[in-house]
Formats: C-alpha cells, sequence, structure tokens
C-alpha cells in the first residue's frame, strides 16, 4: 500500500530512530521511519513538463545542474536520468519524477516550488517524488538555482535543515548568489546513499540530551570543528538520543540548541512536528572530541536545564560607510579582506548584556558592542586569508546561551531571503 504524503503529519507512537541531518521521516508499522529509495531504484528518472520549459530560456540546463550537483556528492551512490521534456507531463506516474507546473498550487502560499511524495507505508521506501513549479520561480527575484537543488533534497528523502548556510535551509537567497552545498548537506546525503561501508565514511557519535523532564525531543546536535564550522547536526528522538554518522576525522565541539527560530518545528515534516517545542538553554558538551575516520564514540551526554529567554532569530551586515541594515533569518555573507558591522537580533535581548561571537578565527571584533531595542551590534575585520566555509553565530546574555547555526558565511556573494519549501 503506498500514500502520498504532501503535508500530511502523522503520530509518534514509539522511539524514533535517528541518523546524521534531518530525514523525512514517518511512521511504518508503528515505528517512525525515515522514508528513502532503494539501492534499485537509481539511476532515478526524471522529465520535465514542457510548460516549465517555457518558463524560462535556460530552466532545462538549470534542472539538469540541479540533479547533476547532488549526484556529484563525494561519497554519495545517487544517479538521475534524464527523459527530457515531455508534453504534458503527469505528475501521477510513479516510475519518474516528474517536474510540472504548479498553476494555482502555490498561490498566496508564499512559496515558488513544493515536492510531493509517496511511499510503502510496509517497509517505508519511496515509490514516487514530484516537483511543482510555480512560474514566479524563474521571475528573477531570487536564486532558482538553489530553489531546485533545495527540492531534490526533498526528493531523496532530506527535511528541512535548522544550518542557516545548507541547501536544506527553509529560504532561498537572491538571484545571482552562489549555490554551495554545506557540509551538513554533503554529510546527509552521502550517510543516506553511501557508495561504499558507511561505517568506515567517518566517525559516529552517539549520546543523550537531557533537560528538566528527561529526554529532549527534535533538539538539534552540532558538531563544530575548530574554524567554528558546522559540520553535521542530527535531531535527538524521543528519548533524546542522537546518533551522528559521516562525521570526518577530526576535533569537534558538540552543543544542542532548540528549534525555535528561524527554523521552528513547523517547518520539519511528519513525526517531527509532534515534538515538544518548548524551548531549552542552548549547551556545548563539557569536553571536545577527537574522532577518527571509522570508530564510534558513545555515552555522550549533555544536561541542559531550566527556562531561557534569549532566542536570536535574525542577522544582518553593513559595509563600508553605509548605515543601512536589514536583519532576516538567511545567512550574511562576507568578503575576505572586508570590514563589516553585524548585528544580531531576537528575543531576550538585554541592553549592556547581550553579545555574541563568530566562532571562527578569520573573524575579529574591532569595536566596542551597541545596543538598540531589541538588537547587538559589533564591527568585525575579515582576515585576507581567510577561507570559504560557514560558521556559527554565538550569542551571550548573562548565564543564557544560544546559537545562530552556519549564520555566517565567508564567501564572495550576498544572500537575501525567499521563502521555499
Amino acid at each position: 500500500m503506498a500514500r502520498r504524503i504532501s503535508s500530511v503529519f502523522l503520530a509518534i507512537l514509539v522511539t524514533l530512530p535517528v541518523a546524521a541531518a534531518t530525514r523525512m521521516t514517518y511512521e511504518v508499522n508503528g515505528v517512525p521511519t525515515p522514508i528513502e529509495w532503494v539501492p534499485t531504484a537509481f539511476p532515478l528518472r526524471y522529465e520535465i513538463d514542457d510548460r516549465v520549459a517555457g518558463l524560462h530560456p535556460n530552466a532545462v540546463a538549470m534542472i539538469d545542474r540541479a540533479f547533476s550537483a547532488w549526484a556529484m556528492v563525494p561519497g554519495a551512490n545517487v544517479r538521475f536520468e534524464s527523459r527530457g521534456v515531455v508534453t504534458n507531463a503527469r505528475s501521477s506516474d510513479t516510475d519518474r519524477v516528474v517536474i510540472s507546473l504548479a498553476d494555482d498550487l502555490l498561490a498566496g502560499q508564499g512559496a515558488a516550488a513544493i515536492t510531493s511524495y509517496t511511499y510503502d507505508t510496509s517497509t517505508g521506501h519511496l515509490l514516487d517524488s514530484d516537483i511543482s513549479i510555480d512560474p514566479s520561480l524563474f521571475e528573477g527575484g531570487f536564486n532558482a538555482q538553489m530553489a531546485l537543488q533545495h527540492e531534490i533534497g526533498h526528493v531523496l528523502g532530506l527535511d528541512h535543515s535548522a544550518v542557516l548556510s545548507s541547501i536544506m535551509f527553509p529560504y532561498v537567497g537572491e538571484a545571482g548568489t552562489p549555490v554551495e552545498f554545506d557540509s551538513d548537506d554533503r554529510i546527509a546525503i552521502a550517510t543516506m546513499y553511501p557508495k561504499g561501508d558507511p561505517t568506515l565514511a567517518g566517525a559516529t557519535l552517539q549520546g543523550r540530551v537531557v533537560g528538566d523532564h528527561g529526554g529532549i525531543y527534535a533538539a538539534q546536535v552540532v558538531a563544530v570543528n575548530d574554524t567554528g564550522q558546522p559540520v553535521g547536526t542530527v535531531l535527538t528522538n524521543p528519548s533524546g538520543e542522537f546518533t551522528l554518522a559521516g562525521i570526518p576525522a577530526g576535533r569537534y565541539r558538540l552543543y544542542a540548541e532548540p528549534l525555535d527560530g528561524p527554523v521552528a518545528l513547523d517547518a520539519m515534516q511528519g513525526c517531527w512536528r509532534h515534538a515538544d517545542p518548548s524551548a531549552f538553554p542552548t549547551e556545548f558538551f563539557e569536553t571536545p572530541v577527537q574522532v577518527e575516520n571509522g570508530k564510534l564514540y558513545g555515552n555522550l551526554m549533555l544536561n541542559t536545564a531550566g527556562a531561557v529567554q534569549l532566542n536570536p532569530k535574525w542577522i544582518g551586515i553593513v559595509r563600508g560607510e553605509s548605515t543601512e541594515m536589514s536583519l532576516s533569518g538567511s545567512p550574511v555573507d562576507v568578503v575576505p579582506g572586508e570590514t563589516i558591522t553585524l548585528a544580531v537580533a531576537g528575543d531576550g535581548f538585554t541592553s549592556g548584556m547581550t553579545e555574541f561571537e563568530v566562532l571562527n578565527p578569520a573573524l575579529r571584533r574591532v569595536s566596542d558592542f551597541e545596543w538598540a531595542s531589541n538588537f547587538v551590534r559589533a564591527k568585525y575585520e575579515v582576515r585576507a586569508d581567510a577561507q570559504p566555509t560557514s560558521a556559527v553565530v554565538v550569542v551571550r546574555s548573562g548565564r543564557d546561551l544560544a546559537t545562530l547555526t552556519g549564520a555566517l558565511r565567508i564567501q564572495r556573494a550576498q544572500r537575501g531571503r525567499v521563502v521555499r519549501k
């Protein structure tokens, strides 16, 4: 028996299995199960409705590039086969991925594309997945290439990510910005569809996040390397347990944060939406972990107790002598060698007390903090030899600690914000 899922959310009854990154997860035979394609489903065939092809001169090329991008992720056994442009392509066909025109499906929803999928309710195996595109996708206001790669991530079984710099983040950048997979995207798909022995493709970290009332469900656990890059993430199961797989050899700090904005639980699919949305203080694990590929590191425990008022949700940037600044829930981009003003805003900010830091040694704060209303700002210098990467922004206010994961990227482009689904 198969069921078509678009915005249908199922109830949770038992403990949820967990793995690296966030996967679309539904109840199968009473067990919450990440849904995925069987290996023999590849190469996935896809076809493009001729009405979509007519939306933009480069529409077909952009769609082909989006599929190719996922297929080229190192360590991932993902392949596609194009069937070209088809007149009146039907999304009801279950032997192919159909990219069709949404017509009025997305009217008023603030989204330019949506992915629906069918899975076998007895096994959790994906049977079909299709993408519906609104004409506004190619109208030039935002990055259509990024949006297409995002939707194909859903086709493969990935849910939204709370890493702001991830392709699977629920918002897409402005037209013309670079389209890059974040480390979390790459690890997600390589551990989901590994080319070789998955136990050898990085380290596996296991542990539990516990709060005032026991295990915390859907806490995001993040592994951060020495340059402040969020290398991999995972959400905890209803008991607070997590398994973070595919982490490359190196030294990492781990922390757990709530999904309380800019990505919240209502942005997720399936079982994740039934987690307790109550906030908890972001906490770093007591000691860093040095890991080697192919090894398992267990019993990583984190106790985080009490309520928290601090909740950063937005970040903004000012360049040069400009005084204009806009805050958004999307990452900001900085350029090596420049001096910029960063601002972070949200709930629970206190003038004279709330401060923040960028977990990347290539950024150095060169001014005092300034406060206004619900945000704090400071000037930073970016080293000329700064390497392209994403970084975590940590906000402190008294004893409260909170994070914006992947809120800053070092690269030569800038990103805005448009909703994607």
